[in-house]
């Protein structure tokens, strides 16, 4: 079940496919080769259209998203306080 807060923050703003947030913060966090921060990644998501919002609110929700996608081993914080998404060795 989609949460309501986040149909609204992450919704196709230019009728795009819908996608989970956690797909969206996933592909935006892929295509940074040297990983990123919270607050970048929100400020990408909010700049291409991905995700709408207040910066802070949106930068808060990346952050539970970042840490539930690290539960699951799909992105890894550096020590540096930056994440980056986990290579996957095939």
């Amino acid at each position: 079940m989609v949460d309501p807060g986040d149909r609204k923050m992450f919704a196709p703003v230019f009728r795009r496919q819908a996608r989970s947030p956690e797909a969206e913060v996933y592909a935006v966090l892929g295509a940074c080769e040297v990983g990123s921060t919270a607050a970048r990644l929100a400020d990408e998501l909010v700049r291409s259209g991905r995700a709408i919002g207040v910066r802070a609110a949106v930068t808060k929700r990346v952050v539970e998203l970042l840490d539930d996608l690290e539960r699951v081993a799909q992105v890894e914080r550096i020590p540096d306080g930056r994440y980056r998404v986990v290579k996957t060795g095939r």
